[in-house]
């Protein structure tokens, strides 16, 4: 790898011992060498530093001793990341070979935020409801183009866009689409490659993902609320329409699975992916409750819980 490489691979890891082997070893085979890869672990036990310190000994692995949110935990890495890109992605994903070098060209040809697709790693039914849950929007089979959030499973930040709009808010799982939206209201607007390909798996179970959804709803609410200034009736007027928000990003995923001719999994899942929308407006709904009657956010801390 070259001394000072045109792309930082930034990846956050907290228990992510049985995931990150692949990850890294997927980054091993990307087809330039021009690349550092920065893991940030903050997991309570040593297993996940001892198979990156044992068997990928070329990775640059910060410790923290309290447990980082995952955007907090890429916000240490950028700021010791000594590449010309800043690539970011997580542990559970695997890269494709070509995966730095197709974000490279759209960098070189303009681009100051990039964003790639994200396929699926596995075939169960729950792996194929959550992932289109999640990520119906980030289909290979989909075209480039302008997109509104590059997630940190799969996004590139040009130097010029990370020192005009970055860090990441690292006290919010939302951070990536609060520094989205920031990057296009700077004129930077996101662009999605869908031929920068990271293969996502999935573990956990049901209940974990209503879980998360509940969670991660509620926070995106507050980030939303709070970039773009809502008043106290907007907030009001989103709580009262509740029973129809599951059912948008299910119309969007519709038009998603159409495009990457994938309707029949799409209706398999159905349910699924309706109890996951569900959680994540059931999230929504109190933040944006508790904006419409005038009481202050509950802000999480940086270094708290996940």
């Amino acid at each position: 790898m070259s001394e000072i490489p045109r792309y930082s691979v930034i990846v956050a890891a907290y228990h992510s011992d049985t995931v990150i082997p692949e990850c890294l070893a997927a980054l091993r085979r990307q087809n330039t060498t021009d690349f550092e890869v920065i893991v940030v672990n903050s997991s309570p036990t040593d297993e996940t530093a001892r198979i990156v310190r044992q068997d990928f000994p070329e990775v640059r692995l910060i410790e923290s001793p309290v447990r980082l949110l995952p955007h907090a935990a890429r916000n240490v890495g950028a700021a010791e990341a000594r590449g010309a890109l800043l690539v970011f992605t997580d542990a559970d994903c695997r890269p494709e070979p070509n995966w730095l070098e197709t974000l490279g060209k759209a960098a070189n040809a303009g681009h100051e935020v990039v964003c790639g697709s994200i396929d699926l790693e596995g075939s169960g039914y729950f792996a194929k409801g959550v992932h289109l849950c999640k990520y119906s929007f980030r289909s290979p089979q989909l075209g480039a183009g302008p997109t509104t959030i590059a997630g940190t499973a799969n996004a590139c930040y040009s130097r010029k866009a990370w020192n005009h709009v970055g860090p990441f808010d690292g006290s919010r799982f939302a951070g990536d689409a609060m520094l989205s939206a920031r990057a296009a209201n700077a004129g930077l607007e996101p662009w999605f490659v869908p031929d920068a390909v990271v293969r996502h798996s999935y573990e956990g179970d049901f209940l974990g993902l209503l879980s998360e959804r509940v969670e991660r709803g509620g926070d995106y609410a507050e980030a939303r609320m709070e970039l773009e200034s809502w008043s106290r009736v907007r907030a009001a007027c989103y709580s009262m329409a509740l029973p129809i928000l599951p059912f948008v990003p299910l119309l969007r995923t519709a038009r998603h699975a159409l495009a990457s001719r994938s309707l029949g999994t799409y209706l398999a899942t159905l349910p699924l992916q309706f109890a996951g929308h569900l959680a994540w407006s059931l999230g929504e709904f109190p933040r944006h409750l508790r904006r419409a009657l005038g009481k202050p956010a509950a802000r999480r801390a940086v270094h708290g819980e996940s």
